[in-house]
């Protein structure tokens, strides 16, 4: 079994990089690749734990892009996360990140909500804090009943909602991940919203800036979606890979490690998908 999409507590996961290895191992899982959002922070320990364990892995991370329609995010694997540029690349979004929620604070502290960085920072116990350490820290706080509360009462809506994504452009994101070395993935393609035409139309532009594969199973896909994508990769010779996108019980419930959704991304392709990949690896 293998699983390329995972997230710990160096982003918004509920595991710290050894903890979630010990769980896949646990899990009969041979191929491991943390890919955090916007961080390499888990990777140097990852690296350094897996070393004589019974199981493969890939040092990876997420990247948001910026896009008209819905979200992107594109995965990157094998990474030298000892590049340079990559590190000044996500040092520039950890300090545009602050300022951003700085300004999230001073809001939500204008309506009554007593919270502050030092009780985010706690919560996140990395250098990213996002929108969900947001939500986690006004339910310990009973300010909220329900995660998805703070994003349609709040995030969603202006003031917030103004405030603007940090993401670099899709072809910048591909380049900072090839220049580490690495090999750049369209994420859950399904959430960039488009229709079958658009998407193909996009994926061509996004391969003109060096994408490499497509992730066709992920657990938030239908069966439907698992087969189009699947095709449109071979169409196009792109890599093929499959990630649950595990952040662990407390944060995605129904998410399992390896298996996704009632088991919506077991298939037989595995030793097909990593050896293609390992191939792509400088």
């Amino acid at each position: 079994m293998i699983d390329l999409h995972t997230h710990t507590t160096a982003s918004d996961g509920e595991f710290t990089p050894s903890e979630l290895i010990d769980l896949a191992i646990d899990k009969n899982i041979k191929v491991l690749s943390i890919t955090d959002h916007d961080t390499i922070d888990g990777l140097k320990a990852a690296v350094e734990y897996v070393k004589n364990k019974d199981i493969l892995f890939i040092p990876g991370i997420e990247l948001k892009a910026q896009c008209k329609s819905g979200q992107m995010h594109i995965l990157g694997y094998n990474i030298d996360y000892t590049n340079l540029n990559l590190q000044e690349k996500l040092n520039d979004l950890v300090n545009k990140r602050n300022i951003r929620n700085a300004k999230y604070i001073e809001y939500f502290r204008s309506l009554g909500f007593d919270i502050s960085l030092e009780e985010l920072q706690e919560i996140s116990g990395g250098l990213v804090i996002g929108k969900p350490h947001f939500a986690k820290l006004f339910l310990q706080k009973g300010y909220i009943t329900n995660k998805d509360i703070i994003y349609s009462g709040y995030f969603n809506c202006e003031p917030l909602s103004k405030i603007r994504e940090l993401a670099y452009e899709p072809e910048e994101v591909i380049r900072i991940v090839k220049e580490a070395s690495g090999t750049a993935i369209l994420a859950h393609p399904q959430t960039l919203k488009l229709s079958d035409n658009d998407l193909e139309d996009k994926l061509k532009e996004l391969m003109d800036y060096g994408l490499d594969g497509l992730e066709c199973y992920h657990s938030n896909q239908t069966l439907e979606e698992m087969q189009k994508f699947r095709e449109l990769a071979l169409k196009y010779k792109l890599l093929i890979t499959k990630g649950s996108d595990y952040h662990g019980p407390a944060v995605k419930p129904n998410i399992r490690l390896g298996t996704g959704i009632d088991n919506n991304i077991v298939n037989n392709e595995e030793e097909i998908i990593i050896s293609r990949l390992l191939k792509k690896r400088k």
